[in-house]
């Protein structure tokens, strides 16, 4: 039943059910206690009338517990009128007064004012308890209220009780849908969701499962697109490279002098080339599975620079750029193919960026600076290569290598962590 109700229908019925449950036995205990002092009142009455009566037999001074009448409130006994200390004001009400203690001479006094057509009535009593009566009169009402402590504290146990039961029932299936939404993973995301009790907590968690389940699809579609394309582009890059090394071979087999633009062009191509060839190979490394394993290398980092930069130098001539290495010797364990791309692409944006000024590269372990300083405001834009950097900002996210690109007022700052991947 409790499964067919509903994790609000289950909290609100609950709720209800417990205070619905509190209200009537308040409610028939107050009408008990009620219907049981009017019950005590006439006895005690009964019982005074008794014992005066026994008291007129016996010749012993009993005290006068008759309705006292008056027009005034001076017209009072005095003993009356001592034990308030003002007279009845408003209308209708009773007052009260305990005088003595502890002793034979203690009163018990009532007193009233009523508004009559003959004028204002005051009407007194004054009653004492005898001895012998006196903790039979008291003990009851002793007894009543410990009588309402016990059952305070049994309804405030109860509702603890019924607090940590529901508390329970509750918290159990929120923790199990907390573990298996925790344990998803893209082997077991098409699973069937389990039950979880509540049919809110059931829509939560196909909610959940949907929604993963489309993210894990976006993000397939977005890896077999870098992969597909990536593969597609390697053949023209391939055709592009090949036909300029025959190019080259022809111009220096010709006996003609070769044409400086068309050697400048031929380079402009060449440069082209080597971009959309190392962003392939990026693209290729991204669209691979995370969870695949990395082989890593010992790799001498400062040689690996060298080498990268002797490829790049091209980037750079013609141009009043100084180069500058500041490098240490540095072997360390990284996967090779990223740690070239992320670094080639960092050092091709640098050289590539600067028409005139300075670029250093300094490298100290695993940690590798790049500034490049302009003495000019132009840039040259003929292969202009903002994607290797996104690129490379995902590259290093997705090694976990720590990395910063910051813009200076004359250039730029990147500096890259290359730490060994954890497997």
């Amino acid at each position: 039943m409790i499964r067919l109700l509903g994790l609000k229908w289950l909290v609100l019925l609950t709720f209800t059910a417990l205070g619905v449950g509190l209200v009537t036995g308040y409610s028939l205990l107050t009408a008990h206690y009620y219907v049981s002092g009017m019950d005590n009142i006439v006895a005690g009455q009964l019982g005074r009338a008794a014992m005066q009566s026994v008291a007129f037999e016996m010749g012993i001074p009993a005290p006068r517990e008759e309705y006292i009448v008056t027009r005034t409130w001076e017209q009072q006994p005095r003993a009356i009128r001592e034990a308030f200390d003002n007279a009845p004001q408003q209308p209708g009400v009773l007052y009260k007064a305990f005088t003595g203690g502890d002793t034979p001479q203690d009163r018990l006094y009532f007193a009233t004012r009523h508004v009559t057509p003959a004028g204002d009535r005051y009407v007194t009593q004054q009653l004492m308890p005898l001895p012998q009566t006196r903790e039979r009169i008291i003990s009851p009402a002793q007894n009543r209220l410990i009588n309402l402590t016990l059952i305070g504290l049994g309804s405030a146990l109860m509702i603890g009780l019924v607090m940590v039961l529901l508390w329970r029932r509750i918290s159990r299936p929120i923790a199990a849908l907390g573990d298996w939404a925790a344990a998803l993973n893209e082997r077991n995301l098409n699973d069937p969701v389990p039950d979880f009790v509540y049919p809110e907590l059931n829509r939560f968690a196909e909610l959940m499962r949907s929604s993963l389940s489309s993210a894990q699809q976006g993000l397939e579609r977005e890896q077999a697109f870098l992969s597909h394309t990536s593969h597609e582009l390697r053949t023209p890059i391939s055709v592009v490279r090949a036909n300029l090394e025959l190019l080259r071979k022809i111009q220096n087999k010709s006996a003609e002098p070769i044409d400086p633009r068309q050697a400048e062009i031929i380079s402009r191509i060449d440069r082209a080339s080597l971009t959309m060839k190392d962003v392939t190979e990026t693209l290729l490394w991204l669209g691979r599975d995370d969870t695949a394993p990395r082989a890593l290398t010992s790799l001498q980092l400062d040689q690996v620079i060298n080498e990268l930069v002797d490829g790049l130098r091209y980037l750079i001539v013609g141009r009043p750029v100084e180069l500058i290495l500041d490098l240490e010797p540095a072997m360390l364990e990284l996967p090779e193919a990223p740690t070239r791309i992320v670094l080639g692409n960092l050092i091709r944006n640098a050289l590539q960026h600067t028409p005139s000024g300075v670029v250093r590269i300094q490298q100290r372990g695993g940690q590798v600076n790049i500034v490049n300083t302009l003495q000019e405001s132009a840039e040259d834009t003929d292969t202009g290569f903002g994607l290797g950097l996104k690129l490379t900002e995902r590259f290093t996210e997705k090694l976990g290598w720590r990395y910063s690109n910051e813009s200076l007022a004359t250039g730029r700052h990147v500096e890259i962590f290359l730490t060994t991947p954890q497997r």
